[in-house]
C-alpha cells in the first residue's frame, strides 16, 4: 500500500538527512579555515571549552564530528522504529542546520 507520498518520503528524508551532514561538514571547514582565530570567533560554549581546555582545533573538530556522527546515526535508528516520528525530528535538525548555515554564511 505505498502510494506516490510514501516513495517521495525515504527520499526526502535521505536529502533532509545529507543536509545536515553537509552544514556540519562547512561548520567544521570553516573551523579548520579560521583555526588561528577560532578561540575568538567561536560562540559555543561547549566549544569554548573544549577549545581552551583540550588542545585546539583538532579536539573541537573531533567532537564535532562525533557529534554529526552520532545524530546521523540516531536519526537512521529512529527511522527504522519510527518513521513519522524520525520525519519530525530530521525536519527540526534540517531547520536548524539552515540557520545555522544561514549564520556561518552571513556573519
Amino acid at each position: 500500500m505505498r502510494t506516490q507520498t510514501g516513495r517521495k518520503f525515504p527520499a526526502l528524508f535521505l536529502g533532509l538527512w545529507l543536509f545536515i551532514i553537509f552544514v556540519s561538514v562547512v561548520d567544521g571547514y570553516l573551523a579548520l579555515r579560521h583555526r588561528r582565530d577560532i578561540a575568538e570567533l567561536e560562540l559555543n560554549p561547549l566549544g569554548r571549552v573544549l577549545l581552551q581546555r583540550c588542545g585546539g582545533v583538532s579536539c573541537l573538530l573531533a567532537a564535532k564530528f562525533t557529534g554529526t556522527v552520532i545524530a546521523c546515526a540516531l536519526l537512521l535508528l529512529l527511522r527504522r522504529v519510527n518513521a513519522r516520528l524520525s520525519w519530525i525530528v530530521v525536519s527540526l535538525l534540517a531547520g536548524v542546520q539552515f540557520a545555522l548555515l544561514l549564520f556561518l554564511l552571513l556573519f
